[in-house]
């Protein structure tokens, strides 16, 4: 201790620790501590009040399922009376027609009986001379009678008629046409909470920080080409084991990871993105342009669709954020699908045109549009963060990534490039051109676990990166 007494601005034990209970960084945490305790208050009573509003809104749109229904079941009854009423009217006419020839044809039926009769008689009993005077009556009764006959041949009378029904088509077809009485939504607001902010620096804790990847340091090499001799392939991704998986018109094709062709699955309708969801160890694909807009999720174990999402908009790209598919569509932005219960709700509203693709990282979502060749990030509650432009560079964007470090790789249709942003949006780099092999690249899909970067050409061609 003696060689330590040469150092200055130290101070005391005893003077460090001298009524540090009334000291003002104590002071400081027990107002922190209230302020964050205030703070919860706050929120779990807007929670308990949006969980009764929660409650009514189910509530009303209980009631609105249930008028709905009641509308349909009194429309239905009504033309249900309607037809039974054309029934019985049409059953009565006809009736009616059928018991007056009836009654028609056992007057007849008499009076030729008697008519028989009475030549019987005649013949018995009188003599050639008044049997010969007597035929020209007979003849002209018999005529009558025949000619009664004959009007009734002439007037279709002889034909059986019988009931039948059509059914509108409409109705017999309620059931393969509408396959949902509707769709419940999830809409996030923004709440009006004011947080308590006293101090912005009351009580700070040393959290130990990693430096970020930058744009500047990232480098891509080549590890090899599969060569996929598909044409239309828009989408790709890779699975946990080192599968690939790609998309083309009517079929999803698995390749192994040395890039040999393994199986493939078809559609009933077009394949368009891909992702894979590790879960359930199953791929999600989306339906484009189809007339059967959907999201088929195959089942990777026994190769074949084990569920179909109906959805009523066209969809493009697709990728997952905690168990949730996001996809793009058409003129109706970006929805989220929970898939514990398929139910949908909307993030971005705004309209968005065909063949955009989106990723996620944390708490951002990013889309492609590549009608004005932008790069938009959002936020969750559908709120513009930044937005990239610069055609020079890239033109006609579509298969987009995410890696690690929040670093963005976007492929260019129409520039055949790669481009990689910063996670601000701020600054950027082309990374891979056509000399590379990219050759209208339309989908990437970016590996976190193998650093990996997987690029399918839209004809023929997809190149797997190594990512360093």
């Amino acid at each position: 201790m003696e060689s330590h007494k040469g150092c200055r601005d130290l101070v005391e034990l005893d003077d460090a620790i001298h009524n540090v209970k009334t000291s003002n960084a104590m002071c400081e945490i027990e107002e922190t501590l209230v302020e964050v305790a205030e703070n919860l208050q706050k929120v779990r009573q807007l929670q308990q009040e949006n969980l009764t509003t929660f409650k009514e809104s189910r509530q009303e749109i209980e009631k609105e399922i249930k008028k709905t229904r009641i509308k349909i079941d009194n429309h239905l009854d009504k033309l249900q009376e309607d037809l039974m009423k054309q029934l019985y009217a049409i059953d009565e006419k006809e009736n009616s027609k059928m018991f007056q020839l009836l009654s028609s044809l056992e007057k007849k039926e008499k009076e030729i009986a008697e008519c028989q009769r009475n030549i019987m008689d005649i013949k018995q009993h009188a003599t050639n001379l008044q049997v010969f005077l007597s035929m020209k009556k007979i003849e002209e009764d018999v005529y009558t009678k025949n000619k009664f006959l004959q009007s009734l041949e002439e007037g279709k009378n002889f034909k059986q008629t019988s009931l039948s029904i059509k059914i509108n088509t409409s109705i017999q077809n309620i059931m393969s046409d509408i396959i949902s009485f509707g769709e419940v939504q999830i809409e996030a607001k923004s709440c009006d909470i004011v947080l308590i902010r006293k101090k912005a620096k009351q009580a700070q804790m040393l959290v130990p920080t990693i430096q970020s990847r930058s744009i500047e340091n990232i480098k891509i090499t080549t590890q090899k080409t599969i060569n996929t001799q598909e044409m239309s392939t828009y989408g790709c991704c890779m699975m946990s084991n080192g599968r690939l998986a790609f998309t083309s018109y009517f079929k999803v094709i698995i390749f192994d990871m040395n890039g040999l062709k393994q199986f493939e699955v078809r559609m009933p309708c077009v394949a368009y993105d891909i992702v894979y969801i590790s879960e359930d160890n199953a791929l999600a694909v989306t339906s484009g342009a189809s007339a059967k807009t959907c999201i088929n999720i195959i089942d990777l174990e026994r190769k074949q669709i084990k569920k179909t999402i109906p959805l009523d908009s066209e969809n493009y790209g697709i990728t997952l954020k905690d168990n949730r598919l996001v996809y793009s569509t058409y003129d109706k932005g970006i929805r989220m699908i929970n898939l514990h219960d398929d139910s949908i709700s909307d993030i971005v509203r705004d309209a968005t045109p065909s063949d955009c693709y989106t990723a996620t990282f944390r708490d951002k979502i990013h889309h492609t549009n590549r009608e004005i060749s932008t790069v938009t990030c959002y936020n969750l509650q559908g709120e513009i963060q930044w937005t990239f432009l610069n055609e020079s560079v890239l033109k006609n964007p579509r298969g987009i990534d995410v890696d690690s470090d929040g670093n963005v790789y976007v492929v260019g249709f129409s520039s055949n490039n790669l481009v990689i942003m910063s996670s601000d949006g701020q600054r950027h780099r082309e990374e891979l051109t056509r000399d590379d092999g990219l050759n209208y690249p339309v989908s990437l899909h970016y590996s976190g676990p193998k650093n990996q970067l997987l690029i399918a050409n839209f004809n023929n061609k997809a190149h797997l990166f190594n990512v360093i």
